[in-house]
Order: C-alpha cells, then structure tokens, then sequence
C-alpha cells in the first residue's frame, strides 16, 4: 500500500533525523548555538516516533487479513526483502571505511558474536556494538514483524486487539519489575512498542471509517503543535540517553506518539477525503519519501566521512552555518545510496519468480 501522504511523512521524518545528527557530529568540532538548543536534539526523536506510528499503519493495512503459513512466511520474505539486503548492504560499505583504523590497530576487530547480532537485527545478550548505530530501530520494527507473522500464521481473526493485549501487557510488566530487569528483558518490555499499536490504531479507524475534512484537520493541527511543542521545549525526550530511566521512557511513549499519531492519522485521512495538498504529491517530497530508508541508513556515514575529512584537512568556517550544509550533502549521498543499491537490491529481489510447488510426475502406462 502506498499513499502520498505517508511517503511525505516518511520524508520528512528522515530530514528529522539527519538534522539532528549533523547538530551533534558539529559538537565534535566547535560549539554551536543549535546543541544547545532543545529542538534541534529533539528532532531526530519525533522522526523515528513517526516512523514507528507509520510503519504499525501499514502494516495493520496489508497484511490484517492474511492468514495461514503460505501469507505468513510470504509476508515475512516480503518484510526482509524490504529491510534487509540495503541495511546489509549499508553494513558492509561502513564496514569497509573501517579498513584503515582496523590495519592500525585502532578500532577493535569484528567479532562473529558482532555479525550475528548485525544479521539478525535482533538483540543479543551483551549487546553487541552495532555497525550502524541508528539500526536499534530495525530491532523494534523486526520485533513487531515476528509478533505479525505469529499471528498471520495461526490464522488470528483480530490482530489488532491481540496486539495491543501482548505489546501493553509486555509493557506494563517491564513497569512493574522495572528495577529487576536487565538485558534483552528490557528490549522486550520497552514502552516505545506502544507506538506501533498506535499505528494499527488509526490502520483499523481508518479502514472502518471514513472522516470528513474538518475530522482530519481536527487531528492534524494539534498532532503538530504537540509535536512542535514538545520538540522546542525536549519534554520527555528519553531516545538520547542510553539507559534512560523508566518513568521517562513512558511518558515519551504515550506523550510524543501520540503527537506522531495525530499527524499519520490527520494526513491520512485529509487525503482519503480526496484533497490533495501540494505537499502530498511534490515530486521531490515523493522522492525523498521513496528514499527515506536508505536516508536513515546511509546519512551517518556521510556525515562520519566529512567528520574524517575535518580531522585531516582542520575544521574551519561557522559551526551552525556547516551543519545544514552537512545535512544537504548527507541526504545528497543518501540518495546516490537509493538510486544505485537499494533500488537495484529490491528491483532484483521482485524480479525473482516464486518458486512453483513440485507437480507429481503422471504414472506410465503399464505394456500389454
């Protein structure tokens, strides 16, 4: 399913991302009044609440009704032929800009427990360091795909209703031994899966209900002054922090996604009215949107390459003025990334037929 609003807000919640990481790399180099600014940290926050929102969206819409082990194992290659050959991809060519440090012994070397952990995108006891730090996401998403595929596969007649009863009672009992987990119990009970219940909430709203304009509007300004309001004053903004403390990892949760599902919703449902905002179908927004995934995994290597180039050559001109510069170049590359690996990777992986099962052979007929 693919609607121009969701590749509008995939769009921008990749330009969210971006920002926010070229403000913090300049910290490396000189100090600029945007760090020190919340809304410019809290960005890439609100990004990766969108993505969750949308990404529970979709997949609530195409896969709701699928059930038994052929859709279900079907529906799985389908979500590891989305995610996984462009990340492993992004893997590999961050891991070739390795080389030189890994030659002078000054980066630890690749451990096997390291490569299994980046190919699964699961989670593994010790928490391996990862290649692609923003990846921590995909763990969520590939989290949330396997509860999907269980319950395609035993042929579930209410997902919805069995989703949020599993993800809210794996939450609300990471709240009640919060102070005894540790480890993959923590991944597991994590509040921010609420998000993506949020998502198949509006997916079951908006397959059984069709709002008025003045409705989506009504959900879509408050989503965004919610949102803007809570990335300008960084309230409840717990992603940064490594072990943020619980209380604070729910109210992120509940405060900015439910901001992030206000806005899926309200622009999901502005364009089912049939209005159909300039932004909705700008070419370069459908683009970007297009080419939101390989922004979010590429970016930080193009960032990480400019911070390389800074340390040889010396930093020089105005930190705040470079850092949108640097996110303008980030996305640049990003889109290189799209237009010759992930586009290729996926064109490539449709093109393969399914495998047809094995016809029995006709009995010969006997001589007389």
């Amino acid at each position: 399913m693919k609607l121009n609003s969701i590749q509008m807000l995939r769009a921008f919640a990749a330009l969210l991302v971006v920002y926010t990481h070229s403000v913090a790399q300049m910290a490396i180099f000189a100090p600029s009044w945007q760090l020190r600014t919340p809304v410019f940290i809290s960005m890439a926050t609100f990004g990766v609440d969108l993505f969750f929102v949308i990404s529970g969206f979709i997949i609530y819409l195409s896969a709701e009704r699928l059930n038994g082990r052929i859709p279900a194992f079907s529906f799985l290659w389908h979500r590891f032929r989305r995610i996984n050959p462009a990340y492993y991809a992004a893997v590999l060519l961050t891991v070739i800009t390795w080389i030189p440090s890994l030659l002078r012994h000054q980066r630890p070397p690749v451990t096997g427990w390291q490569l299994l952990s980046w190919t699964i995108l699961l989670p593994l006891p010790g928490d391996p360091a990862r290649a692609i730090s923003q990846a921590w996401t995909l763990s969520f998403e590939w989290f949330f795909y396997l509860l999907f595929f269980l319950l395609i596969l035993l042929r579930a007649q209410r997902k919805g209703r069995i989703l949020c009863c599993c993800l809210a009672g794996l939450s609300l009992l990471g709240w009640l031994l919060r102070s005894d987990l540790t480890g993959l119990a923590i991944f597991y009970t994590d509040p921010l899966l609420w998000e993506f219940l949020l998502g198949v909430a509006v997916g079951i709203i908006y397959r059984r209900w069709s709002p008025g304009r003045k409705f989506a509007l009504c959900l879509l300004v408050p989503g965004i002054v919610l949102g803007l309001l809570f990335m300008l004053t960084g309230f409840g903004d717990s992603q940064a922090v490594p072990a943020p403390p619980p209380p604070l990892r729910y109210l992120h949760a509940i405060c900015w996604g439910s901001a992030a599902a206000l806005v899926v919703a309200g622009c999901v449902f502005l364009e089912k009215t049939g209005a159909s905002p300039r932004l909705f179908r700008h070419r370069a927004i459908l683009l970007l949107g297009d080419a939101s995934y390989s922004i979010y995994l590429f970016h930080l290597l193009v960032l990480g390459l400019i911070a390389a180039l800074y340390l040889r050559v010396g930093f020089f001109l105005n930190a705040d003025a470079l850092i949108p510069i640097h996110a303008v170049i980030a996305v640049a590359g990003s889109l290189v990334f799209y237009r010759w690996v992930e586009k290729p990777l996926l064109n490539w992986l449709r093109s393969i037929p399914p495998s047809d099962p094995p016809r029995p052979t006709p009995p010969r007929s006997a001589k007389p």
